[in-house]
């Protein structure tokens, strides 16, 4: 099988942006943005389309855009500039001009249904992934530049942060965790990475750095998909996963382990086939094939001991045995998301009674058959740009 040509030029052209400071481009530029959608929506597909009301503000979008903190506004912005501003957006300007409460306010009513009205137009794409890169992916780059990482586990990590946080320089964004990470560092710091970088005088070796990294991040870990992130990362780090090729395994938003791969393709704005409102691509899972070092790194250990909910990243069974069964007692080395797995001794179901299932969510091959739901709450329709 092979991308059409709308979708494979789309990914060619966001896999080429910041490739000259060796930012994340390509393969791991797509694995890291799958990942964190993992993270922050429990699929691999931006979810443009999602729009939730929550704790009096609205957060919708790819990089869950807010009301509360101005990002929102800046997407309705973009769009108007496309559509000339006279849309469905624009009787909530105002109110999003102001950062309006929802708590405090009708002037919001309806915009989750005017979001999502909107939701499968490549105008509004393209409105979402300017902001997606001008206050996201591009900032988290620039540091990783500034930083001088070259590993692709450390500068996705610093994407996934940003998306999370947010980019600003507060104690609990991206920018102010990097420096809390940075004033960790008071001697030099040997490691296994083959990079080095050059903290406040030292040499720190840089898989040892973003260890510091998560450990800091574990403070502000209740911020929505933050704990699923540093538990994952934990996790490829105790499978000397730094070097990302064409497939990386990991924890889900579950804590289930499973797999990201490059042949499925999503890029923040896709170039659709012109009578399609989404792009899909089949997911596959593949059996590990490294070791996880069982007595490896817990980003929990240090600042967090009095957490008593934190993840024991050591345990990597997910309570579902030692052999990695799937928790029905009998059915060992399985992977997989959800109710779609695959194990040593066969193929298992889904809950839909489909069988030979694998993938994530939404997203998965049942028998060589793609099966696909976009969205959340609002079903686009079953689409794929794959031919054979």
């Amino acid at each position: 099988m092979k991308l059409s040509q709308y979708s494979l030029a789309s990914i060619l052209a966001i896999g080429a942006l910041g490739t000259s400071n060796a930012w994340l481009s390509g393969c791991p530029k797509n694995l890291a943005f799958q990942l964190t959608n993992v993270f922050q929506a429990g699929q691999i597909e931006f979810p443009y389309a999602k729009c939730e009301e929550t704790s009096g503000e609205y957060v919708a979008g790819i990089a869950r855009f807010s009301s509360e903190d101005g990002s929102l506004w800046k997407v309705i912005n973009a769009y108007h500039k496309i559509t000339g501003g006279d849309d469905v957006f624009s009787k909530y300007d105002n109110a999003l001009k102001k950062r309006t409460s929802s708590s405090s306010s009708s002037s919001l009513d309806g915009f989750c249904d005017a979001w999502e009205s909107v939701g499968t137009e490549q105008k509004f794409w393209s409105a979402q992934g300017s902001v997606f890169e001008s206050d996201y992916f591009n900032p988290s780059q620039e540091m990783a530049d500034d930083l001088g990482l070259k590993l692709s586990i450390t500068k996705a990590q610093l994407y996934d942060a940003a998306i999370a946080h947010g980019t600003g320089s507060g104690s609990s964004k991206l920018g102010g965790m990097v420096e809390t990470t940075n004033a960790k560092v008071t001697k030099d710091i040997s490691g296994d990475s083959s990079n080095t970088l050059k903290i406040n005088g030292y040499r720190v070796d840089e898989v040892e750095w973003l260890k510091l990294f998560l450990t800091t991040r574990a403070k502000y870990k209740d911020v929505h998909g933050a704990k699923a992130s540093i538990d994952s990362y934990a996790y490829m780090i105790n499978r000397n996963e730094t070097k990302w090729g064409n497939t990386i395994y990991v924890l889900n938003d579950k804590g289930d382990e499973g797999d990201v791969t490059c042949d499925n393709s999503y890029s923040p704005y896709p170039v659709p086939d012109e009578d399609l409102g989404a792009t899909t691509t089949t997911s596959s899972t593949t059996t590990t094939s490294k070791e996880t070092n069982t007595d490896g790194f817990d980003p929990y250990d240090n600042d967090n001991d009095d957490d008593e909910d934190s993840h024991d990243n050591k345990d990597n069974d997910n309570d579902n045995g030692n052999d990695n069964d799937n928790g029905d007692g009998n059915t060992k080395n399985c992977h997989g998301y959800g109710a779609n797995y695959t194990c040593e001794d066969g193929t298992k179901e889904n809950d839909n009674g489909e069988e030979n299932c694998h993938g994530y969510g939404h997203n998965y091959t049942c028998d060589g058959n793609t099966k696909f739901a976009f969205g959340f709450g609002l079903l686009a329709g079953v689409l794929t740009l794959l031919s054979i």
